[in-house]
């Protein structure tokens, strides 16, 4: 596909700074996607040689609730349905369970693959330390599910990822999906740049009708507001294909059948070592890397839901980044936050998301992109949000161009990343972390809470299973969207859907 042939020609220097990190015998350099098995086999604790380093628990000195929470409407991350009856019921959390365990073999692939990615520095005893951790969070989880446990005590959701967390810190496993990151980082680094153009083509600031740069007037507002739209929908569907894209959901991954999801290469050596016939295999691997995004893509897009999105909010998005707001000061939002969800393709489309953003909002538009601040399975750390940020703007040595656009966001601190304080997959906004908090309080003083603040939950994680609802929690007029696409089929029933439903829900602080 023609839109998509910039990716070959800017992949290597990504490629290969990742090669250095996960190469090594036997390595064949690819990120395979495969679905989950049914059947979890059962490990047995194992003592380990050599003792990790301590652990107690997770420091969250400073965390505190969310600015933007209206500290009397009793604030709660659960979601309706099965998340918030976890407490009180044992058949509730047994469903959770049967999920939590069903992921045991893909946390084990992915430890292999980040023994194998931390190479030298990996501990002798890593995979004993794996095996040990299967263990006793087996042993947590056959004891929250127990009956007997008097109403409103028995562990939620959040109890039960969070205990995952702590586990593996206790066994000295500080980011088991540390492989898998750095490979699906280095696939969004590469699909970044020809997303991003293609939503330029749409619709930019400095792009008019004709190419030139006259104001628009007449029938060109009417053309421009077409265009805002278009990009705005673009925007949206790559936000789903990034979260459809997401190699933690099997069951998503193979809804999107191109061979096997193909096995896209992201560890290639230099180009400037390469054979004739070798940069062949390598400009295909690319070009199918590309082919399996945009089949995401096509598979989320609104003209192939008859109706639209099961959770339907795109005309009042758009409404509002097309349209001048009561003051007449420029669409969109002028203060944004997005909770970002999980590493590779889905950060990516909550940068092109923010990047978007801040471009509809003009120069008065500040958005924070915000990551946990420690590893939880797959999601993206702050630490890696600012590698990608850079990579993807930052022009390279070898003369590989960043994105102006982005970098000089970023440089006007118009687009930043900010820790969330978070070590988990889900969103607990009572416990945000201190410097998300002090930045909302600074800019509070110059953006009041109200319809000027846009709170963006990316995922299933953040979005479905937590923050469902937060309207009612949120101050007057704040502004929430929940963008995720629904991968399992425990989420599914609970709201009334089907898997590979897509979420788009706008709300408002302050209603029901």
């Amino acid at each position: 596909m023609a839109m998509w042939a910039s990716s070959a020609t800017s992949m290597p220097r990504v490629a290969t700074r990742v090669r250095a990190r996960i190469g090594g015998a036997g390595s064949t350099g690819r990120v395979v996607l495969r679905p989950r098995r049914r059947a979890v086999p059962r490990a047995a604790p194992v003592t380990t040689s050599t003792t990790p380093p301590p652990f107690v628990d997770f420091d969250t000195t400073g965390c505190g609730p969310f600015p933007l929470l209206d500290p009397t409407r009793g604030y709660t991350h659960v979601s309706p349905g099965v998340c918030d009856t976890c407490a009180d019921s044992a058949e509730a959390r047994r469903a959770w369970v049967e999920l939590l365990l069903g992921q045991l073999p893909s946390h084990r692939a992915n430890a292999e693959r980040t023994a194998k990615f931390l190479g030298d520095e990996c501990p002798p005893d890593y995979t004993e330390r794996y095996r040990a951790w299967e263990g006793d969070y087996e042993e947590y989880l056959a004891e929250v599910s127990k009956d007997g446990v008097p109403k409103g005590a028995g562990a939620t959701l959040l109890d039960m990822v969070d205990e995952k967390e702590r586990l593996l810190r206790r066994r000295g496993l500080d980011d088991m999906f540390a492989g898998l990151k750095a490979a699906e980082n280095a696939i969004a680094s590469v699909l970044f740049h020809s997303v991003a153009s293609e939503i330029d083509g749409i619709w930019s600031p400095a792009r008019t009708i004709d190419g030139d740069t006259r104001d628009r007037k007449g029938d060109r507002k009417g053309d421009d507001a077409t265009a805002k739209a278009a990009m705005i929908r673009a925007v949206i569907e790559c936000c789903l294909a990034g979260n459809l894209f997401d190699a933690g959901a099997a069951a998503a991954v193979q809804g999107v059948q191109v061979g096997d999801f193909c096995e896209p290469c992201v560890v290639e050596p230099d180009s400037r070592t390469m054979s004739e016939e070798e940069a062949g295999r390598y400009r295909l691997d690319a070009d199918q890397l590309a082919e399996v995004f945009a089949r995401a893509r096509r598979r989320v897009s609104r003209e192939e839901c008859p109706g639209g999105w099961r959770f339907d909010s795109f005309s009042d998005v758009v409404s509002r980044c097309r349209d001048l707001n009561a003051e007449n000061r420029a669409a969109g939002w002028r203060r944004v936050v997005v909770f970002c969800d999980n590493a590779g393709a889905d950060v990516m489309g909550m940068v092109v998301l923010a990047r978007a953003l801040a471009a509809v909002g003009g120069e008065d538009t500040k958005v924070a992109l915000v990551a946990n601040t420690h590893a939880a399975l797959n999601d993206v750390t702050h630490a890696e949000l600012l590698g990608f940020l850079s990579t993807v703007s930052s022009s390279g040595g070898d003369g590989d161009a960043g994105d102006p656009i982005l970098a000089a966001q970023m440089e006007r601190g118009r687009v930043i990343a900010v820790p969330s304080g978070q070590f988990s997959t889900l969103l607990d906004l009572n416990r945000a972390g201190a410097e998300l908090n002090a930045w909302v309080e600074e800019e509070l003083r110059s953006v009041p809470a109200g319809e000027d603040w846009l709170v963006v939950f990316d995922g299933m994680g953040r979005g479905l299973e937590s923050n469902w609802n937060p309207a009612p929690y949120l101050k007057d007029g704040v502004n929430a969207l929940n963008l995720a696409m629904v991968k399992s089929e425990i989420n599914a029933k609970r709201l009334g859907a089907e898997v590979y439903d897509c979420v788009v829900k706008l709300s408002v602080g302050g209603s029901k």
